[in-house]
């Protein structure tokens, strides 16, 4: 039996790579994914979008997302809901009207 060739090991491509200084190609911004999050404006359409295509999941989706933003033991504290009751409300998503009113309203205080 003859013996089995194996390939060489293979070269990483990165090697022949050219390094790129993004800080200095024009026109290109940094991105602030948080900064977008908690703009309570931008927040607001996309629930109000979500709620007009009868999205109930994706509106508690985009409420979660904005109070994960502000971090929500903050916001709890702030809400002077219980914790159990904050929790839920956004883990089972189908909080009260009054439970999401207090939690919203928590937000907005500064």
């Amino acid at each position: 039996m003859g013996k089995i060739k194996t390939s060489k090991k293979r070269q990483r491509s990165s090697a022949r790579s050219v390094r790129i200084n993004l800080n200095k190609v024009p026109g290109l911004t940094r991105a602030n994914p948080l900064k977008e999050l908690v703009d309570p404006e931008k927040t607001g359409l996309a629930i109000l979008e979500c709620l007009q295509n009868n999205d109930p999941e994706g509106a508690m989706e985009m409420i979660a997302i904005y109070l994960d933003a502000l971090n929500k033991a903050h916001l709890r504290k702030k809400s002077k809901l219980p914790k159990s009751t904050m929790y839920s409300a956004l883990k089972h998503r189908n909080p009260t009207i009054k439970t999401l009113a207090k939690i919203m309203h928590a937000s907005t205080k500064h």
